[in-house]
């Protein structure tokens, strides 16, 4: 019996990416398996990068135009996701590239999800510019190669990773299963989005995920949200995580709020090393007592000066190596 092929639509937002966006597209249409669309959608970018994507000719390729900047690339991707005829959707940032491998290893996972299945996620590397970087956390949290993911599953792999399991550009979702959730949450928050997405998505149905590299997040880009916008307030993700408690099962609803904990402490690191100072809703939406050793670190920052820490750190490290 012929197995029919998986039909993929891939959306690219585009926010003054020009010095990337060729080197984006240019990943998908080198694909050992074709996408079946490729919608760009221009979030009201100043640069050229608009005309880099009209002079790509290629008859799968739509564009589609916001006038107003949209924090996030939420509103753009959201755009692409209403426009695409395909039952899948996948999402590459237009400053990030995938490897050749990328659709042919979502056409694998497709053929193995069933109804309950709604997101598609594979591993990825960071590239510094000089420097290319596995990220180790997916030997983890799939060490006997892919696995199904339920929503537990997935919140356990993200506390062992330290990080979401899932980044954007190596991300596929249903189209009917990203509709019914909301999308992305566009006009609710600056950053953080993304994973937000991923926690509603797994809240509806499960994930197949892979440990086949098949994407690249490219570090050295230029206007890159992650280094132009502050963490420095209550996590949007924690709202939603937070709207499914009380679940009736006690296990879960501690799973939820250790995550929930989680994020408030990177988002309170993050501020404390950026901005020498962490807003006090971070402080506030701690829960003190589930973790003895974030407790005293998130002590230390609100009570000790940058300098401080910084000696004490340095004063363990000499400890640790005379």
């Amino acid at each position: 019996m012929t197995r029919i092929k998986p039909t993929v639509a891939v959306v690219i937002p585009l926010y003054n990416k020009g010095p990337h966006i060729d080197r984006a597209i240019q990943t998908v249409l080198r694909q050992t398996a074709a996408v079946n669309e490729i919608i760009v959608v221009d979030d009201g970018s100043s640069d050229d990068g608009l005309d880099r994507v009209c002079a790509v000719n290629d008859p799968r390729i739509s564009i589609f135009r916001r006038t107003e900047p949209g924090p996030g690339g939420y509103a753009a991707r959201n755009v692409g996701i209403e426009a695409a005829k395909s039952e899948w959707v996948a999402f590459l940032d237009a400053d990030d590239t995938w490897r050749e491998n990328a659709i042919e290893e979502v056409h694998k996972l497709a053929n193995q999800a069933d109804a309950g299945v709604g997101t598609l996620f594979t591993a990825y590397d960071r590239d510094y510019g000089d420097a290319v970087c596995p990220v180790t956390a997916f030997a983890k949290i799939m060490p006997d190669g892919g696995r199904r993911f339920n929503f537990d599953d997935f919140v356990d792999a993200w506390l062992v990773a330290g990080h979401s399991p899932m980044w954007t550009s190596a991300v596929v979702a249903r189209r009917s299963t990203l509709i019914e959730v909301g999308m992305f949450p566009e006009g609710k928050c600056r950053r953080g989005g993304d994973k937000d997405t991923w926690l509603r998505l797994l809240w509806k149905k499960d994930a197949l995920g892979s440990p086949t590299v098949t994407a690249s997040y490219h570090r050295d880009a230029v206007n890159m949200v992650t280094k132009s916008t502050s963490m420095n307030h209550y996590p949007f993700l924690c709202q939603t995580l937070k709207s499914f408690l009380p679940t009736g099962d006690a296990d879960r609803d501690f799973r939820i709020r250790q995550l929930i904990n989680f994020e408030v402490f990177e988002s309170a690191k993050e501020a404390y090393r950026n901005e020498a100072r962490v807003d006090p809703v971070l402080y506030r939406g701690f829960d003190w007592r589930l973790n003895l050793k974030s407790s005293a670190q998130m002590m230390a920052m609100r009570w000790l000066p940058q300098g401080v820490i910084a000696s004490l750190r340095g004063l363990k490290i000499r400890m640790e190596h005379s």
